[in-house]
C-alpha cells in the first residue's frame, strides 16, 4: 500500500476537522494537523500548534516535517468585524502571509510533494458584495480586489510552474459541520438559537429577511470526500471546481423542519439581529448546559451570530454550477435538509446540544 503524508492547515476548523476525520479512516494516510489550539477531538493525526502569521514560528515548528506528499490548506484569518473585514486590505494581507509562511517551509522540506488543495468559496464570485451572475462558473471573471482568494491562487499558480506537484482549488458555498470556535458555523448557531428560544418559552422565529431566496450548502463530510478525490485524481491537476451538496434550499422550507427536529415551537418570521439579541445569553446557555449535562462549551465557542445575521439577510439568490465537477468524475451528493437532521442528531448524541 502506497503511503501518503498530508498536512492539513486549519485542522480544527469546519473543513479541516472534516478532512482529518475522513482521512483518519484510511490507513494509507499519515496526517499532520496544523492549528493554533490543541485538538479538542480524538484522531490518529499528529498535531502541530503554530500561528501561521508567525513566520519564524512556522520555520521552527514546521521545518522538521519531512516527506509531505499532500497539503490541504483550509486555514483562514478573520477580522474582528467579520463581514466588513472581508472587504479590507488587511484581511487579504494576513491570509496571503499565512499561506506563504506555511507553504514555503513545507515545500523546501518535501521533495516528494504531489498535490496542494486550496479552499476558496462563493466570495470568489463576489457573494460578499451582493448579486453575482448565476449559476456561478469557475471561468467567471474576478470582481474588484482586494480578495485574498485571488492572491493566494496567483501565488500557487506562479510557484507551481515547472514543479512536479499540482494544485486544485475548491469553492464550496455555505459549509455545514461541527467545529469549536469557528467564525462561520451555522449548524450550532441555529441549534443554540433554538435551544434558547425553547428555554425562554418563545417561538422559533426565522430572524432574517431572505426566507424564500435560493441558496446552496455543502456537508463537511462530502467536502472531505471531494478533497480526497481531488488530491488523488490526475484530472484535477491545476483546476478549480465548485462543490456543493447538489441541491438547493430556502430557509422557509428548512425552518419548519428545524423547529420539529429541535423540539421548539415554530413561529412566524420576525427580523431580529442575533448579534445584539444573543449578546447577554451566556448565563442562560450555561443553565441549559448544566441542566442537560452538555459539554461545557461557551456560547461563543459554538455560535457565530454575525455570520448568521449575514446569511439570514442576504437579499440575493446564490447558485454555484457543479457541472465541471460532475464532468470530471465526482458525483457524490447529499440532501441538504436531511444533512441538517443528521448533524443535529449527532450533536445530541455527543452532548453538544440538548
Amino acid at each position: 500500500m502506497k503511503r501518503h503524508k498530508v498536512v492539513v492547515a486549519g485542522a480544527l476548523g469546519l473543513v479541516g476537522r472534516g478532512v482529518v476525520e475522513h482521512l483518519s479512516g484510511m490507513g494509507e494516510w499519515d496526517i499532520v494537523g496544523v492549528s493554533r489550539r490543541p485538538p479538542d477531538f480524538e484522531s490518529r493525526a499528529q498535531f502541530v500548534s503554530v500561528d501561521l502569521l508567525d513566520r519564524e514560528g512556522c520555520r521552527q515548528r514546521l521545518g522538521g516535517l519531512t516527506g509531505v506528499t499532500h497539503i490541504v490548506y483550509a486555514a483562514v484569518n478573520e477580522q474582528r468585524d467579520l463581514v466588513s473585514g472581508w472587504r479590507q486590505r488587511g484581511h487579504t494581507e494576513a491570509n496571503v502571509a499565512m499561506l506563504l509562511n506555511l507553504f514555503e517551509v513545507l515545500e523546501a522540506g518535501s521533495p516528494d510533494l504531489q498535490h496542494v488543495t486550496l479552499l476558496q468559496g462563493a466570495k470568489a464570485y463576489g457573494a460578499h458584495f451582493g448579486a453575482f451572475p448565476l449559476p456561478a462558473r469557475e471561468t467567471d471573471p474576478r470582481h474588484m480586489p482586494p480578495n485574498f482568494y485571488y492572491e493566494q491562487e496567483d501565488y500557487l499558480r506562479a510557484r507551481q510552474r515547472g514543479k512536479p506537484w499540482s494544485w486544485t482549488i475548491l469553492r464550496p458555498p455555505l459549509i455545514v459541520g461541527f467545529a469549536v470556535g469557528s467564525a462561520m458555523n451555522m449548524l450550532t448557531t441555529i441549534a443554540a438559537y433554538a435551544a434558547i428560544c425553547r428555554e425562554l418559552g418563545l417561538p422559533f422565529r426565522f430572524p432574517g429577511s431572505n426566507l424564500t431566496h435560493i441558496a446552496q450548502a455543502v456537508d463537511t463530510r462530502l467536502l472531505a470526500r471531494a478533497i480526497h478525490w481531488a488530491a488523488t485524481t490526475p484530472a484535477c491537476a491545476n483546476e478549480i471546481f465548485n462543490v456543493t451538496n447538489g441541491d438547493c434550499y430556502t430557509w422557509e422550507r428548512l425552518w419548519l423542519r428545524f423547529a420539529k427536529v429541535l423540539g421548539v415551537e415554530y413561529g412566524s418570521p420576525q427580523p431580529y439581529p442575533l448579534t445584539q439579541g444573543m449578546a447577554d445569553k451566556e448565563p442562560l446557555w450555561q443553565g441549559i448546559v448544566a441542566r442537560h449535562g452538555l459539554r461545557p462549551y461557551r456560547l461563543a465557542d459554538l455560535t457565530s451570530w454575525p455570520y448568521a445575521d449575514w446569511q439570514f439577510a442576504k437579499p440575493v439568490n446564490s447558485y454555484l454550477s457543479t457541472i465541471k465537477l460532475r464532468q470530471a468524475g465526482f458525483h457524490d451528493c447529499v440532501d441538504t435538509e436531511e444533512m441538517y437532521v443528521d448533524w443535529f442528531g449527532r450533536l445530541r448524541r455527543e452532548n453538544i446540544i440538548p
